[in-house]
């Protein structure tokens, strides 16, 4: 049997080895990631493909004097395998560019938040016979419905632990799990033989909250409700954004916006907009990585940073520090790091991501948002992404239906809309205090008025 790895062993070995072998070294992480997954995969209704694995692996970064990185990884945690790992790494620094822009990795810190339920334990035990299951229940929905012809979908867990240290004495380590279900679903009229899809997923720190058949019910019920499509007329009407709207118009754009590395670049349409109003007081979001059992929270980022809630847009007013960074951006700009440092594993540098990144519900409850309106768009889903850089949107309802006198009537067919984000924010004039979270976002429903729809009808 092999004994357990020595990760803080391994972590002073390896920096005292690039200490020693570089007298023009200015600083250096070890990161460590373990990971086990389950993954299983539905195609046309019937299980195409599931496996399970592990992965364990060590990176290092190394920059020098002259802000110059170096950056290596192995799987093989062996010393002989570090060193030559390091070596990489340091000869990549030496030959590397050199960044007057980069400050330091960070310091040690002496406290860090306490955020519960990351983990769960029979997450982490789960086999991939326990898993059929879940499946099951997708494959089992589908074929019970009489409309539904077809289904891709999938399941997926992971227990993941990881290990960060620097040579600036950062040393922390901590355990997560997590479990996702997807479920997309086709449907055929029978009489017209038109068909349609619907999309819903879920992904969970607990076992006990992942539900299969809510998930493909409630996949089924959106391919249905958008069958039998129709075409309207040119209109200048309200949009009402469902929570998968909210997300794909606002949230996603804005966490794409304030990300530090996109800003410095000038690539957000948010620049210049610090400390303005650039919506209505219904526009609040926060980053808010503190939340007990929430898919995006943690004590520590990817670097060993704390974790906070960060505030970014209140009442409409973007905030000065409404940025999310990582240890480098913030180096630019001669700030803390506000925690946002994240990796997809043990072998990729950090970048920056949100955390839970929400938009704070509102006042109204969702039915007296819709219930006023003579006529209206309501919608779901839209495969197009505004422009990030100019907050330019134009595309296609792909989802989204009619709303006559506040009920929700029929489905759109080659409808489209087109508006800047920024003209968005400021006609949001209602906020639900029903909201529904989809991984790392949170999301309510959302009432835009006056917005141009492009209709197919002459």
């Amino acid at each position: 049997m092999h004994s357990k790895p020595d990760f803080f062993a391994l972590s002073r070995f390896g920096l005292n080895f690039a200490e020693k072998n570089n007298s023009n070294l200015k600083c250096a992480e070890i990161y460590f990631g373990k990971n086990k997954f389950i993954s299983i995969e539905i195609e046309e209704n019937s299980v195409k493909n599931s496996e399970m694995g592990n992965s364990l692996g060590v990176s290092i970064r190394v920059i020098d004097n002259r802000g110059s990185l170096g950056f290596a990884f192995t799987n093989n945690l062996e010393k002989k395998s570090m060193q030559k790992m390091i070596s990489n790494a340091l000869g990549m620094m030496n030959a590397g560019t050199v960044d007057p822009d980069f400050k330091n990795l960070p310091d040690n810190y002496e406290k860090y938040p306490s955020v519960k339920g990351l983990f769960d334990k029979e997450l982490k035990a789960l086999q991939i016979e326990d898993s059929l299951r879940y499946a099951k229940d997708l494959i089992t929905v589908c074929k019970e419905d009489e409309l539904a012809i077809s289904q891709s979908a999938g399941f997926t867990s992971s227990y993941s632990k990881v290990f960060v240290f620097n040579s600036n004495d950062i040393e922390v380590n901590g355990r997560v799990t997590s479990g996702s279900v997807s479920s997309n679903i086709i449907v055929k009229d029978k009489v017209s033989k038109e068909t349609s899809f619907g999309f819903d997923w879920q992904s969970s720190r607990n076992l006990s909250e992942i539900n299969a058949k809510e998930i493909a019910k409630n996949a089924l019920t959106k391919a249905k409700r958008n069958l039998n499509r129709i075409k309207i007329k040119n209109m200048k009407v309200p949009l009402i954004l469902t929570p998968n709207g909210t997300i794909s118009l606002i949230l996603s754009p804005l966490a794409s916006a304030i990300n530090a590395e996109t800003f410095q670049y000038k690539r957000s349409f948010l620049i210049g907009k610090r400390n303005e109003n650039i919506g209505t007081e219904h526009l609040n979001v926060e980053d808010n990585a503190l939340m007990d059992g929430a898919l995006g929270s943690s004590p520590f980022d990817a670097e060993g940073v704390p974790c906070k809630n960060k505030k970014i847009v209140q009442s409409g007013k973007f905030l000065q520090d409404g940025l999310l960074h990582n240890s480098y951006t913030a180096g630019r700009e001669d700030i803390e790091s506000t925690g946002n440092a994240v990796r997809s594993s043990y072998s990729s540098v950090p970048s920056i991501g949100t955390s839970n990144f929400i938009m704070k519900p509102g006042d109204f409850s969702q039915d007296e948002i819709i219930r006023d309106i003579k006529k209206g768009i309501i919608l779901e889903y839209t495969g197009d992404s505004p422009n990030i850089t100019t907050g330019d949107f134009s595309g296609l309802i792909l989802q989204g239906n009619l709303i006559e006198n506040g009920e929700i009537k029929d489905p759109l067919n080659e409808t489209m809309f087109g508006i800047n984000l920024f003209d968005l924010f400021k006609n949001l004039d209602a906020v639900s205090k029903e909201y529904k979270t989809y991984g790392r976002y949170q999301a309510p429903y959302v009432r835009i008025k006056d917005v141009q729809i492009i209709g197919a009808a002459h």
